[in-house]
């Protein structure tokens, strides 16, 4: 049998790619296992998209034969706040998760990822001209140049937009040492326990920046 040749192209995230996206990081974090309530997993989908995607004005994707494999977002600073509309979907979907335990719990441990990212980004007192908000790759994508090629794009969009620098969070639950290969270097780094599910997890969690 003859495999089909996987057509990779790029091009500007548009509306309707949200719901691949959003199944993509259900399968980054884990919700879909971790969660017994299947709605919880959805909806922690939908908040953590609405929460990084508010934030960016560059948004690019990776497709493989017309479905969104990858994505990124990034945002130069003083290009605008957050975007309302989606910012005001994050808040539904928050509520709606607020309502059960597991829920909660899970919005906990987002509060305290953002509380410990927050902590190391003041305690740093660098300052920068952009931010690398997200990106991702589907897990079974990998290997083929598709985040080298959206980090480079990235990079296009900072320099064009008269950036000289970026920065990015990251942690031992992601490929960091991609960004390592790429020239970025390392100017904090923290430890966090985690209580996940009744099970104690520790992470490392990172600041990077990129000098362009």
């Amino acid at each position: 049998m003859v495999q089909k040749k996987e057509e990779i192209t790029y091009r500007d995230l548009e509306k309707a790619d949200y719901p691949r996206i959003e199944r993509i990081i259900g399968e980054t974090w884990g919700f879909g296992r971790r969660c017994k309530d299947k709605k919880v997993a959805e909806l922690l989908e939908k908040s953590y998209w609405a929460s990084l995607l508010s934030q960016a004005d560059f948004a690019r994707t990776a497709l493989i034969n017309g479905r969104p494999v990858g994505v990124v977002l990034a945002r130069r600073e003083g290009r605008g706040g957050k975007k309302f509309a989606i910012f005001f979907r994050e808040l539904i979907y928050k509520l709606r998760l607020a309502a059960s335990g597991e829920g909660r719990s899970n919005l906990k441990i987002f509060r305290e990822l953002n509380r410990q990212n927050r902590r190391m980004f003041k305690e740093q007192g660098e300052k920068f001209d952009g931010e690398l908000i997200y990106l991702n790759i589907m897990r079974n994508k990998k290997g083929k140049g598709l985040g080298s090629r959206l980090w480079e794009d990235t990079k296009a969009y900072m320099q064009n937009s008269g950036g000289k620098n970026f920065f990015f969070f990251t942690d031992t639950t992601c490929d960091y040492k991609f960004y390592e290969k790429k020239g970025c270097q390392r100017i904090a780094a923290s430890e966090k326990i985690l209580d996940m599910g009744g099970q104690r997890k520790r992470m490392e969690m990172y600041i990077y920046k990129y000098e362009l």
